[in-house]
Order: structure tokens, then sequence, then C-alpha cells
């Protein structure tokens, strides 16, 4: 039941972990095991994924009444939404189950037993839009000399410091399998996960960027049937280079602030940084390739990224136009008068979302945040919603015409205010 929950929505999965069947491949056939389940506990949502056929291996271990059920297996397409499994830390966004619908995997959790098995990839992404994966992790295998490199952060869609890898003190396999681990991978805290009818929201830490004196948070925002959004903040008393890592093959004629990818049927993935960068660089091995986009020499940064997939090449962003747009998502073109340092805002009608906003002001209605905050509004004709989709916990001040109203915002937390 767990194949299904995180599988694509082509009936694949993602590949988490230590995956061995078959190196560098970008996702699992997980038709197999779904073919034996159903003929197990004859369960028409395993039969959705199944095959009319079992390996011949298998083939001996099976009776022949299950062996003519292949010959008319009973379907039921899946209906899982977003999901959270909160005991191993995956996080799946969802659209819903249509070949091209889209789907996100976020990896989030530290087996504090045994994290043999485990990769550099705190916080990392894996994504399907359609029917490709756009943000893919590979498959290794244990004896392949570059174990290591695929097993760490280089191949990973995460966020780095400097040279720092979260990966650390790497050590094989005493038996000679060329099995290896880990010694040291950064810890994970989920601060917030919220799903509603507009958006999925993750939001994490991790401790990976201490040794060097750097805070670390990611916030993972998914605009439902659209696109996500990833901001990486990092903090620091001192200045240090801060990247992200995208897996894929990109062209870079409009870099450093777009990378784009196309696929074999037309469809692709912009990777567009609303923050201003500094260059990016790209790198590969065994056939793979990834890019890294930096912001040198800060003390504090936040990078917000658009990933932004397209169906085909006249849907991909248009960065030429002064009024630039994700969708029906407008950007900086919000009816809501806004302060704070280099506000950054997404409009599509009576819903907004801001980021770094430090308050907001619309006719006798103004809100103020003790911090500089990244929330979603929405305006309706009786009141407002707020939704936090910060790291942190914020005050906020309500103030129409004389009345006050102060209330505590946390991570995730959406509260309703109705008007006077």
């Amino acid at each position: 039941t767990t194949l299904i929950k995180v599988a694509y929505p082509d009936k694949s999965a993602p590949v988490l972990s230590d995956d061995t069947d078959t190196p560098w491949a970008e996702k699992n056939d997980i038709s197999g095991a779904l073919t034996l389940g159903y003929l197990l506990f004859e369960d028409s949502e395993m039969g959705y994924f199944a095959n009319n056929y079992v390996d011949a291996k298998m083939f001996w271990y099976l009776s022949d009444s299950q062996l003519k059920m292949l010959d008319n297996i009973e379907t039921k397409k899946p209906e899982y939404g977003s999901l959270e499994f909160s005991s191993t830390g995956y996080y799946i966004m969802r659209d819903g189950w249509n070949a091209n619908d889209n789907m996100m995997i976020i990896s989030a959790g530290l087996d504090d037993k045994k994290p043999d098995h485990q990769h550099g990839d705190m916080l990392g992404i894996q994504a399907m839009a359609n029917g490709k994966v756009v943000l893919p992790n590979y498959q290794v295998r244990y004896y392949l000399k570059d174990l290591e490199l695929f097993k760490n952060s280089m191949t990973k869609n995460v966020a780095l410091v400097d040279n720092e890898l979260q990966g650390k003190q790497y050590t094989s396999n005493k038996g000679g399998s060329g099995f290896g681990k880990f010694r040291k991978l950064p810890n994970p805290k989920v601060i917030a996960w919220k799903s509603n009818n507009h958006f999925d929201l993750f939001v994490g830490s991790h401790d990976g960027f201490e040794n060097i004196g750097v805070s670390y948070t990611r916030q993972v925002i998914y605009v439902k049937d659209d696109f996500w959004i990833v901001k990486d903040n990092f903090s620091s008393d001192d200045l240090h280079n801060y990247k992200q890592v995208w897996q894929g093959h990109y062209s870079l004629e409009n870099e450093p602030n777009l990378l784009r990818s196309t696929f074999n049927n037309g469809s692709g993935l912009d990777i567009f940084q609303i923050n201003k960068i500094d260059e990016v660089e790209t790198s590969g091995k065994r056939g793979k390739q990834w890019s890294v986009v930096s912001k040198k020499d800060r003390e504090d940064f936040s990078f917000i990224t658009i990933l932004y997939p397209f169906s085909t090449y006249d849907k991909c962003l248009d960065i030429v136009n002064e009024k630039m747009s994700f969708g029906n998502w407008s950007l900086n073109n919000s009816d809501w008068d806004v302060e704070g340092d280099e506000v950054i805002s997404l409009s599509n009608e009576d819903k907004s979302m801001f980021f770094s906003v430090k308050s907001l002001e619309k006719e006798n209605i103004k809100i103020e945040f003790s911090v500089a905050s990244d929330v979603f509004v929405t305006s309706k004709n009786n009141g407002l919603t707020i939704q936090s989709l910060s790291d942190k916990e914020t005050q906020i001040i309500i103030s129409e015409g004389k009345t006050q109203e102060e209330i505590s915002l946390h991570s995730g937390q959406e509260i309703k205010y109705e008007f006077k």
C-alpha cells in the first residue's frame, strides 16, 4: 500500500535512498511487486498497477486460480491526494492520478537507528510533470566506484553552503560488497505541513551547515495544478556562498536566473530565480547532469525559486515581459500597498502570496507583522484569510479604522478575520 501512496502518476515510483536495481535510473518499476500484491490480496488499487503476467521465477509459487486472475484484472484508480509519512519523513504533494498530473516528494527524515542506506538529500525533492521526471534522483549500485558521488548531495535537488556536502565521514563496507555509508547526516526538523484547496505547504530545517555557522530552512509551496515555489533561507554572522543544486539537463541561454529543460514529448521545466543570483555552473557524470546556482559572499540570503512545468513550448515562461506571470499568478502586481525590504508578491484575483513583507494596506485595512513574513492572503467581501508560509512565528496587528486586533501566527497557521 505504501508503493501506491508514493507512486508517480505514470504508475512508477520515485528513487528513495539505496535503490539498486537499475543504476542511474530516475524512477522505479513497481508493477511486478504490485502484480503479486494483487494476486495475494485481490486489491483492485494494486490491480491498477499490475501486469497481466508475472516473472518466470515467480510463476511456480502461484496457483492456477491466481494465474487465471491475470486474464481479467480488476482495477481501481487510487484517490490519494497529498500525503505525509510523518514517522519516516516523506511528504507528497499531488494533483491526482492522470498521466500528466504533477507530483513531488520531499525527503525529510533521518533513521536514528540505522541510517546506512540514506543519502545526502535532506529536504531534497523529486518531481514529475507531464509524464516526465523533471527533478530526478538516481538509482545506485554498491560496487561502482562513484557510489559516494551518487549517494551524496551533488546528485540531489538540495541547497548547499560553500563546499559543504550533507553526507560526511563516508566509510565503505568491510564485507567487500562496495556498500558504503555516511557516519554523519543532517538532523531534520519539520516545522509545518499543511494541505488545502489552494496549495500544499512544507516547511523544514536541518543542522547540516551549523558546523560552519549557517542556519538553514527550506519552504516548499505547491500552487495546486500549476507550479512549485522553493524558498531556501540561509543566515550567518559570516560571509558564505549559498547554493542550490538542480538535477537535469538545462540550457543556460537566459542564465543565471533561468534554467530550462525539455523532454522528448515537448514538455519541460523552467527554474526561475526571483531574487537575483550571481552564477550558474553545470557538471555531470555517467550521462547525468546538474546545475548549481550560487549567491556569493553573503551573510543572509533567500533563494525564491519558481519550478514551472510546461506542457508545450508556447507555455514556458516569458521572462522578457515586463509584467511577468506564472500561469494565472502575476509577479509584483498586487492591489495591496506593501512595505518591507525587497518584498515579492504573487497575485491571482483575490489571492496573494507575499514574501518578506512587513505591512500590507488596502482601503481601511492595515496588517502589520512583527518580523518580515511570508503569508498567503485571501480577500473576500466579508473578511480576510491569512495563512503563514514562514519558517518562524510572527505577531500580526490588524487595524480596521480605529479598531485593532493582535494575533500570534505560527508557521502554517491560518486565521480568519471578519470585517467589522
